[in-house]
């Protein structure tokens, strides 16, 4: 690994690369004593977002970087913004790597996972100190989102907690004698009573499906087993949930559920594209998917294929009853300032800009003329609103929806997010040292390999007892072990 001194310098030369070939144009001092940058000299600031590329839609983002930088100006905070393309792969997984060796340098870069390494080796800037001084940012928080800033000032990502809410459509759910039951008692047993029906009557083909895993299930039924948290304590320790008595009667539900034909027996090979398409199309009835954001685009391609709008759909109920819980150890993802940048102060602007009320218009509504038009004062949302999300803050916090003519998010949207909110949990997990992550790791994957096999059958329930004793040779006593001196 590259002392600080040396990638410092590694970092400097490839800025100075990536200026030029942005345009040749040099970073400006971080302020002045009026504010950040001049007009004649505007502060670059560089910008790497997941999905949010140039080359393939360099129009729009370009005009999404005059509009920030116009509305900034006119706040008298001048900066340049250049929004990057991320390294060829999977995002997650090479960005941190590229970051790390100095491949690339943006000012402001959002991950989606392993930054946490990139923190403890001082590479990611303390962000308390600029919330502390804001007045957007701040007042767009959500409580989970100070929970998590208040444990891992690193990363900051201002949207719903990420919950996966369940839905299926409305006018199958409202056909069926089983809704009424699940509604007023959402328990284990009338979910299965109702997954049963979806079966029985040829209503679809699977009663449920996933992306290739069980999260999505588990967020519909952990908290009924009494799954509540990541770590807790069982036969006095400190242990992971997943290799916990409850996590196994919940696996058990699931191999019942698969045994009966009511879990598509091909959700370990779906990915979220086929998952989906199995939903619109009909061959399985009930998904569940992101509060908000995401709901609302299951619900709008479910009216435009069939015609009809989803309903939003209860946690079971059992030893507990909430979705599933939600960590505020740290966020998961979210953006992150460089702690090598040499325009720190320049890229919170932008942040604090876009929490503002100019920001949250431009973030969540989108280009004028494209997006939407204005009317009387009102904006007014065009048909390729829809295509729109936001590149920064996905929270509907701070929008003012009063002055917009048209849906933002439907109403099975709007419904997940109050839904979350009523069936919140929060789980605060421990944030391990690097030396332990590579054990975590294989334990993890040894979790995948028996949940799996016990799902579908190839292991009997009874193999649960072996995965535990797997899983503590693994790396899961020695994490007990550790988790005792901090907890």
């Amino acid at each position: 690994m590259k002392t600080k001194g040396v990638l410092l310098l590694f970092v400097m030369l490839l800025s100075a690369s990536m200026l030029f070939a942005a345009g040749g144009k040099e970073a400006a001092p971080a302020s002045t004593a009026g504010g950040i940058g001049t007009p004649e000299s505007p502060v670059t600031v560089t910008y790497l977002c997941k999905d949010v590329d140039p080359i393939t839609d360099g129009e729009q983002l370009g005009m999404l970087e005059k509009k920030i930088e116009e509305g900034m100006a006119a706040q008298g905070t001048y900066v340049d913004l250049v929004i990057l393309s991320a390294p060829t792969g999977s995002y997650a997984t090479v960005v941190p790597i590229a970051f790390r060796t100095g491949q690339i340098n943006p000012d402001l870069i959002y991950f989606q996972g392993n930054d946490q390494p990139l923190a403890q080796e001082g590479l990611l800037e303390e962000l308390t100190p600029y919330v502390e001084k804001s007045t957007n940012v701040k007042a767009i928080m959500a409580d989970h989102n100070k929970a998590a800033m208040a444990n891992y000032p690193y990363l900051m990502w201002l949207a719903p907690a990420r919950v996966q809410i369940p839905v299926m459509r409305a006018d199958w759910f409202a056909r069926l004698k089983s809704s009424k039951a699940l509604l007023e008692n959402p328990t284990v047993d009338n979910y299965y009573a109702m997954f049963k029906e979806i079966k029985d009557t040829g209503m679809a083909k699977w009663a449920i499906t996933t992306d290739g895993g069980i999260l999505k299930l588990d967020s519909v039924f952990n908290h009924a087993f009494g799954v509540t948290a990541t770590i807790v304590q069982e036969n006095g320790k400190w242990v992971y949930s997943v290799a916990t008595e409850a996590n196994k009667n919940k696996l058990a539900f699931y191999a019942k559920l698969y045994r009966d034909g009511l879990l598509d027996n091909e959700y370990v090979t779906k990915t979220w594209e086929t998952m989906e398409q199995a939903f619109y199309e009909g061959s399985a009835a009930f998904v569940s998917g992101t509060s908000g954001d995401v709901v609302n685009v299951y619900n709008n391609k479910m009216k435009d294929t069939q015609g009809v709008e989803l309903t939003v759909l209860p946690p079971a109920k059992g030893a507990s009853q909430a979705y599933q819980s939600i960590d505020v150890t740290k966020e998961s993802r979210g953006f992150s300032i460089n702690a090598y940048s040499e325009v720190k102060d320049a890229a919170w602007a932008v942040l604090e800009y876009m929490a503002g009320p100019e920001g949250r218009i431009l973030d969540k509504l989108g280009l004028e003329g494209i997006h939407y038009e204005m009317k009387d004062g009102k904006y007014v949302l065009t048909e390729r609103f829809p295509s729109w999300w936001a590149k920064f803050w996905p929270t509907m916090n701070g929008l003012d929806t009063s002055k917009v003519d048209g849906e933002v998010l439907s109403q099975a949207a709007l419904d997940s997010l109050d839904a979350a909110t009523e069936y919140f949990a929060p789980d605060t997990n421990v944030l391990l040292p690097e030396d332990l992550l590579p054990l975590k790791d294989a334990m993890d994957k040894l979790y995948r390999e028996y949940s799996t096999d016990i799902i579908r059958g190839v292991r009997p329930v009874s193999d649960f007892d072996e995965f535990v004793a797997k899983w503590n040779a693994a790396g899961g006593q020695k994490i007990s072990d550790y988790l005792s001196t901090v907890l």
